[in-house]
């Protein structure tokens, strides 16, 4: 049947093991890590993503000590290491390391802090320690948001992403129905390209829904008939931006005359993805229909139901209220 409605097509990317190499390479950024000893423990799996202060352990005592997280060392921890006689600093280092923990990162870190006895014990028994200039709470707070995003679940999904006027509109159908010609189309018209095609998802540490371009595809488009586009080349770099929420999936069919289209804008469906239901709008494909228009509409009406005005129930409410004044007149 030409008119099918079909649901949405997501294919679940498999979560790839943590490993503290991982973490290292997102983290070097926005935490300044660097890696000091223990280069080849950064294959290590990072078995619970969750940042640890060793607290007591550090006293030796380590009931119900969480060696699965990476530890993460402050000024207060450090100094109280220092405070103890060599020998003893040395064991306290070496049971903490036998506890098979993924790596050790030493916060606020400068000369005097950098322990040359841990460093060694560190590349003796591969345990990796990471060190930043940023204090512990900032470490802990960027740390954490990084751990969930890159455990949180993904997918890919095609269709082409784009900004419409702050809203995160997901282009859908089947291939040759013209996805990437309205998006260009949008992107002409101000809107920003986040991408062609395929798009991949995920969910943030609040709980949102984005996507994004893959790295390699980031800026470009496939034009049926012209072949490849370099949007920021054509329309400047402010016609491209690499990620957005997904707030509202736009899914372009081809229908019959037979078909179930909502013409009055009451039924709103809804497509999970990746456990989130995001608000699906279906719209035929017809000759003629400026699909430009009709998405950036969309897109407006997403806007205004937002902040609790539906059209439609305004129309409805109207005509309950123009029936119920004609029966009042003729009784």
């Amino acid at each position: 049947m030409a008119g099918e409605i079909r649901p949405l097509t997501i294919s679940t990317v498999p979560a790839d093991s943590l490993t503290v190499g991982r973490f290292l390479h997102a983290a070097f950024d926005p935490l300044g890590l660097e890696l000091l000893a223990g280069e080849k423990g950064l294959g290590r799996v990072i078995l619970e993503p969750v940042l640890h202060r060793p607290g007591l352990a550090l006293t030796g005592f380590y009931d119900y000590f969480a060696w699965r997280q990476m530890q993460l060392f402050g000024r207060s921890e450090l100094t109280y290491l220092r405070t103890l006689e060599a020998n003893c600093r040395r064991e306290r280092w070496q049971e903490l390391l036998r506890r098979d923990v993924p790596c050790i990162i030493l916060c606020a870190a400068d000369k005097e802090s950098l322990d040359g006895e841990l460093l060694a014990l560190a590349d003796q028994m591969s345990v990796p320690v990471l060190a930043t200039r940023q204090k512990s709470f900032a470490v802990f707070r960027v740390g954490s948001l990084l751990l969930h995003e890159l455990t949180s679940p993904r997918a890919t999904v095609h269709g082409s992403l784009v900004d419409v006027r702050g809203v995160g509109v997901l282009l859908e159908g089947p291939p040759g129905i013209g996805k990437s010609e309205t998006a260009l189309g949008l992107v002409r018209q101000g809107c920003a390209l986040i991408a062609d095609d395929v798009t991949r998802l995920w969910v943030d540490a609040h709980g949102a829904l984005w996507g994004a371009a893959p790295d390699h595809m980031r800026g470009f488009m496939e034009i049926r008939g012209l072949g490849l586009l370099h949007i920021p080349t054509l329309f400047g770099i402010s016609a491209v931006r690499p990620e957005s929420r997904l707030d509202l999936i736009v899914s372009l069919r081809r229908c019959g005359p037979d078909d179930d289209i909502d013409r009055v804008g009451s039924d709103v469906k809804t497509s999970e993805v990746l456990g989130h239901p995001i608000q699906r709008l279906v719209i035929p494909v017809a000759a003629g229909r400026d699909f430009v228009n009709v998405v950036e509409t969309a897109a407006a009406t997403y806007k205004m139901r937002s902040s609790g005005i539906d059209a439609a129930a305004i129309l409805d409410e109207q005509l309950i209220s123009h029936y119920q004044t004609v029966e009042q007149k003729h009784e």
